[in-house]
């Protein structure tokens, strides 16, 4: 697992969630927005590339 989704607790249509890496067992703090398909959030610390895919799955899911 290396991402997670987490929805908003608001009870709006329009709301949203936030994605969170879990880096090396631990969830980070700070939120990744969705890259975009040409440039994909590469992790400063593990060095894994995740893709805009792989944000769409986690978001399905819930972890990925």
């Amino acid at each position: 697992m290396i991402l997670k989704y987490e929805n908003e607790i608001l009870d709006e249509e329009n709301a949203g969630g936030h994605f969170y890496h879990v880096c090396q067992g631990v969830v980070q703090e700070k939120g990744l927005p969705i890259p975009s398909a040409e440039e994909p959030y590469e992790c400063p610390d593990c060095g894994i590339d995740l893709e805009q895919e792989d944000f769409l799955l986690a978001q399905q899911r819930g972890w990925s």
